[in-house]
């Protein structure tokens, strides 16, 4: 479709439609304008957010990060008054952590409310 011709759809200029596109190749389109502009084509804007990886995963990889974030405080305190837990038994405990926080829905938290549960 000419640019005139959308121009015409959209009760626009054509030097519009040319800022319009412009726009939309340097991200400074909204979502509304493109909408507008994609039922001027007798189009549907279809707007989506693809994940980089599954699910489960993105929800272990958090579950993880949290629980070594409320664990390594813990670590450090030990560690100070000599205390300290084998490496492979934090790991063993980070693992743990992150399976509580995933059944009680605590991964995304960002206070301490979301504390330890034992």
């Amino acid at each position: 479709m000419s640019q005139a011709v959308l121009a015409s759809r959209l009760g626009i200029s054509r030097a519009a439609v040319e800022k319009l596109e412009q726009a939309e190749v340097h991200g400074g389109i909204t979502v509304a304008k493109l909408a507008q502009v994609a039922g001027a084509m007798d189009c549907t804007l279809l707007y989506a957010l693809v994940p980089n990886e599954t699910l489960e995963q993105t929800v272990r990889r958090q579950a993880r990060v949290r629980a070594e974030r409320l664990l390594g405080y813990a670590a450090r305190t030990m560690a100070l008054e000599a205390q300290d837990v084998p490496n492979e038994r934090q790991g063993e405990a980070v693992e743990r952590y992150a399976d509580e926080l995933i059944a009680t829905g605590g991964i995304w938290r960002e206070d301490s409310r979301a504390g330890f549960h034992r």
